[in-house]
């Protein structure tokens, strides 16, 4: 085995946790570690729904609505120059941009509701919607 395992659970650490902690100790700590990998299932793999349509904004213009099911391309003009986007799917991305950083493109396919890509210097943003309601818009820590 490697190092670092054998490092962390040897059997004297065993024998050291199994002294340091009771039977009642151990099952609260294995449903602690149950109830947190269920909470990470429900909510943040299972709360992705895939998305119905795409809104696009450039600059300070209404958003435009585009059906996610029409495989097309689309030619925007931004801030800096023309951002292609591609549909195909159910899915959206930046194909091109005039940015220069371009992280808009390498984003890649946005699929899921509530999903945003911007590309700020164009100032070209595409959000994803559906038509579920988001559980979360955003969560800080």
């Amino acid at each position: 085995m490697h190092k670092w395992f054998n490092h962390y659970f040897d059997y004297n650490t065993l024998l050291k946790f199994n002294a340091l902690t009771t039977v009642a100790d151990r099952i609260i700590i294995a449903l602690a570690f149950v109830l947190l990998v269920w909470l990470y299932v429900h909510y943040w793999i299972g709360s992705f729904e895939s998305a119905d349509y795409a809104l696009i904004w450039v600059a300070n213009q209404a958003p435009k609505r585009f059906d996610l099911q029409d495989n097309q391309r689309i030619s925007v003009q931004g801030y800096l120059g023309e951002s292609l986007i591609e549909v195909k799917a159910g899915q959206i991305r930046f194909l091109t941009s005039p940015c220069q950083s371009q992280y808009c493109i390498h984003a890649g396919w946005l699929t899921s509701n509530g999903e945003v890509v911007a590309c700020l210097p164009n100032q070209v943003t595409i959000q994803l919607r559906g038509n579920q309601n988001l559980q979360f818009d955003s969560i800080a820590y």
